[in-house]
């Protein structure tokens, strides 16, 4: 009776050694599931991103202009005006986010990238240096008004050294050409022939700027860029959404 027991006290304690395996590794399984939702646990279903900005006075003393076509792609202060606001935004998944078109000239495109890519890493790629947004001389933006800089080839790669966007020489100065236009991973874009309209009014409740909305559908970081070659090559245009919640998929 007692090797009996003891065989039957055996069986039960593997049982439930196993049983526990398989509860801790379904725990841990659930945890990686999760993750995003421990770290943003109070996720908005949706966002809105001012894309650009429309200038109503000066960009600031001279050399910018200060009459004129102030903000124009002869404006040397110009660049101030190309980033996002915010440039990045963390929704749920399947929520949404509106970007507001401000001023002029601006495409849109987003494309997906691994969750390491930076601002920082992914503008060296475009013009190497500092982050224009954080420039406010004009002289030390390297690449400022750099036609040369905009109409090159350029390789954009990912935080995993994936490639995410490669953009062709402008060799015609048309369509296709004339944007960075890269199909092969884009989720959307708009304004690939005609620019988008940035209407009349600054961004605010009663701005009249174009809205361009998307729904993201699955968790991850999104590229959110300017398809215009000097905003996105030479000023660094883009931005980032970051969808959490409701597993990897």
């Amino acid at each position: 009776m007692r090797i009996g027991f003891s065989r039957l006290l055996l069986v039960c304690t593997a049982v439930a050694v196993l049983a526990g395996t398989g509860w801790a590794q379904e725990q841990h399984k659930g945890g990686d599931r999760d993750r995003d939702n421990d770290h943003h646990p109070s996720a908005p279903p949706d966002a809105a991103v001012d894309f650009g900005v429309l200038p109503t006075a000066p960009l600031g003393p001279a050399p910018c202009l200060q009459s004129g076509a102030i903000g124009g792609p002869a404006d040397p202060c110009a660049y101030m005006l190309h980033h996002l606001t915010p440039e990045e935004v963390t929704i749920a998944k399947n929520g949404q986010v509106t970007f507001q078109i401000h001023g002029g000239g601006h495409g849109f495109a987003i494309y997906e990238v691994s969750r390491n890519t930076t601002r920082d890493a992914l503008g060296q790629f475009l013009c190497a240096g500092p982050d224009p947004s954080e420039t406010a001389d004009p002289a030390s933006h390297p690449c400022n008004l750099s036609a040369s800089n905009a109409n090159a080839a350029h390789v954009i790669l990912d935080g995993k050294h994936d490639v995410v966007i490669e953009a062709q020489p402008n060799l015609t100065n048309a369509h296709p050409d004339n944007r960075v236009w890269f199909e092969p991973g884009r989720l959307m874009s708009a304004g690939g022939q005609q620019f988008l309209n940035g209407g009349t009014i600054p961004a605010g409740a009663t701005s009249n700027g174009q809205l361009v909305t998307y729904r993201f559908l699955k968790t991850g970081r999104y590229l959110v860029i300017c398809m215009n070659r000097t905003h996105f090559l030479n000023d660094w245009m883009f931005g980032f959404v970051n969808v959490v919640g409701g597993g990897h998929d």
